[in-house]
């Protein structure tokens, strides 16, 4: 926990000094789950699109570190189109859009390394993404960093869960989530013996929209959490997330980085300085 209190003040410096910044990319892109990024010879950008149904679609987009072999973050739309319908399909595969000498194996889960126990866990959950072509990509290897497996199976999923109902409520959403690695000491290999980094904790932000109606003009709402890596038990996960959920400045001062900045560019800067702040 000390190790984890003295990132979040780093981070909270470097947030600081880049707030505002709307970075190239992300700018000319426009999509509003996107966090603004700078590319360099160890982390890039990718995006996942399919064809299904009405045309192309984007998935999701990742950022990669290529020395950690995790994504530092994976940031998609959601709604219920979207989500569709259909079985999870297991699809275990290297990311097609990106070399496998730059991934890790994972056709089975990890293996031992200085710590043990990881599962293979999705940062684009496979039930946000239920058409079949798009649930195989949530598969690829570049969506998965080691997570804890009571975690996975518990108070992570319940989160996931609650982010698509509030997206399903709302006309439309965009989220992103990502993993704040810390202590890089800790790590398990894949099947290769390529070493992984584990997260000490996850994050994920929400940003929500519902179109002007009967009851008043168009408005954006936005939630995020931060998630120790580690179980957080069997039951009672409703207050727990509670909790642990900050706003969206607070989450940008934990992680370093900018997110919805799109956001300003299209409401502008005030109000989207409100939705980021919880107000």
């Amino acid at each position: 926990m000390k190790r984890l209190m003295i990132f979040f003040l780093l981070m909270a410096m470097a947030a600081l000094s880049a707030a505002g910044q709307v970075s190239p990319k992300t700018a000319e892109l426009g999509w509003l789950e996107l966090p603004s990024f700078s590319e360099d010879p160890e982390h890039f950008f990718v995006s996942h699109y399919t064809d299904e149904y009405w045309g192309k679609q984007r998935n999701y987009s990742l950022f990669w570190d290529q020395n950690r072999l995790i994504p530092i973050w994976v940031a998609y739309p959601l709604n219920q189109k979207l989500i569709g319908k259909g079985p999870r399909s297991g699809a275990w595969q290297y990311d097609k859009f990106m070399a496998t000498k730059k991934q890790p194996n994972l056709k089975r889960t990890y293996q031992m390394g200085s710590v043990e126990g990881y599962i293979r866990g999705h940062l684009c959950p496979s039930n946000d993404r239920l058409k079949p072509g798009m649930n195989e990509q949530t598969f690829y290897f570049t969506n998965m960093a080691p997570q804890d497996p009571y975690l996975n199976g518990g108070l992570w999923a319940w989160l996931e869960e609650y982010v698509q109902q509030l997206a399903i409520s709302a006309c439309n959403a965009w989220v992103v989530t990502g993993c704040i690695d810390t202590d890089y000491s800790n790590w398990v290999t894949d099947v290769t013996g390529k070493h992984i980094a584990v997260p000490e904790a996850f994050f994920k932000a929400v940003l929500l929209y519902w179109p002007a109606d009967s009851n008043g003009g168009e408005r954006y709402e936005a939630h995020a959490w931060i998630v120790e890596n580690r179980s957080y038990g069997f039951s009672g996960f409703e207050q727990k997330v509670s909790a642990l959920e900050v706003s969206i400045d607070e989450l940008e001062a934990t992680i370093g980085l900018d997110l919805f900045p799109n956001l300003g560019r299209l409401v502008g800067a005030a109000a989207a300085e409100d939705v980021e702040a919880g107000r």
